[in-house]
């Protein structure tokens, strides 16, 4: 089976990032994986640093009928004899149709939809698109059940496959985290709560230092760990401010992007996701299987990462004063916090778990009602 994995996003996400764990993961079962990206993109740049897998380039261009970069993925097509057109982005959709549309194999296109979906797509243009799209896996069920709700002529084709993470790649003993705690200038008794995403409003951080504030005000000693690169210069700046006009700078310690976060997840007492809404939260499936309480907004598909007081805890999305309630809980009673935490690493085992993912990932790939997968034995990629 050959698969080609399409993706011309030009960032480094959540959504770039799978596409990379994917390709590999397809490699190590043995499947020919040739990826599609846009030239001089982040992911582009990830893939060659990485990984040895072969890449095809194609520039991205904003236009609702791309024939031409179809007629050239097409080709691309045809000559690696694609069984499987693994698509991610959903403005390479287009793409993706009218290169299948075009190519003399009709490989079968599946699309991992990672991305909410906020209108009604029943027009002739999205129904040819969504015609040629063979599967639509997403990623939680409230997706799906939007998906079928605005995709109404092809909910047939659509169903939920949950993220997969991994668990740490290492584990660390007390010893470990003390040591990792002084070098953050935190003290042993200090109750650490970790929020790792991407710098910007909507992730929350600001809802974060205001909830630590109001811990100050109850002479609750909770601190802050904050975590990831900034989408706009001076955003970081700007938080820190806050943090200053409210008396707790001490209190919140900022780092930069970590391409170790589940290690930095085990200093922490409790990880947050502040986010107003997240179609997934792939952070609390990753601190759930670091062994780590969470909490999370009560929006998006986090209900349904996190049982609220079973798995974790959740909180009035958007409401600061909502989170710090869920995060006094947990520093009052530290027997609740190890049982959430204890729930949520059985829960993420076995629900997110990356090698369970994959496998499934590999069989909606295999069975899917396409001649080709069943017929088509050569696997060479030129």
């Amino acid at each position: 089976m050959n698969i080609l994995e399409l993706c011309l996003s030009a960032g480094l996400g959540g959504l770039e990032l799978y596409v990379y764990r994917t390709a590999e993961a397809l490699q190590n079962k043995h499947i020919a994986v040739l990826t599609v990206l846009s030239p001089h993109s982040k992911l582009a740049d990830y893939f060659q640093q990485n990984s040895t897998i072969k890449i095809k380039y194609l520039h991205r261009h904003n236009n609702p009928l791309p024939l031409r970069n179809a007629k050239k993925l097409a080709r691309i097509i045809d000559k690696n004899n694609i069984d499987v057109i693994h698509m991610h982005w959903g403005k390479d959709l287009p793409l993706a149709a009218f290169a299948k549309a075009f190519s003399k194999r009709k490989p079968a296109l599946v699309y991992t939809r990672q991305m909410m979906i906020t209108r009604k797509k029943d027009d002739i243009y999205h129904n040819f698109l969504y015609k040629q799209m063979d599967l639509m896996l997403t990623i939680t069920r409230e997706l799906e059940l939007l998906c079928k709700q605005y995709i109404p002529r092809h909910a047939s084709k659509i169903t939920t496959l949950y993220y997969g993470v991994k668990a740490p790649a290492e584990w660390l003993d007390k010893k470990a985290i003390q040591q990792q705690r002084n070098e953050l200038g935190s003290s042993t008794d200090a109750f650490i709560v970790g929020l790792i995403g991407r710098l910007e409003e909507s992730k929350g951080q600001h809802l974060l230092i205001d909830a630590v504030s109001q811990a100050k005000q109850h002479q609750q000693t909770i601190s802050a760990l904050i975590v990831g690169h900034e989408m706009h210069t001076g955003y970081r700046d700007q938080l820190k401010q806050q943090a200053q006009s409210l008396g707790i700078s001490a209190q919140i310690n900022f780092l930069d992007f970590s391409n170790k976060p589940q290690q930095l997840m085990q200093l922490c007492d409790v990880v947050v996701l502040a986010s107003g809404e997240e179609t997934f939260g792939l952070v609390l499936a990753e601190a759930m299987r670091a062994g780590v309480a969470v909490i999370g907004s009560n929006k998006g598909g986090v209900p349904e990462i996190i049982s609220h007081e079973d798995s974790g805890l959740l909180f009035a999305s958007g409401n600061s004063n909502s989170l710090y309630q869920q995060i006094e809980r947990l520093y009052l009673d530290p027997g609740l916090k190890k049982i959430l935490a204890e729930n949520g690493r059985a829960k993420a085992d076995k629900a997110f778990n990356n090698d369970h993912h994959f496998a499934m990932l590999e069989q909606h790939l295999r069975t899917i009602n396409h001649p080709q997968l069943i017929t088509h034995k050569n696997n060479k990629l030129i």
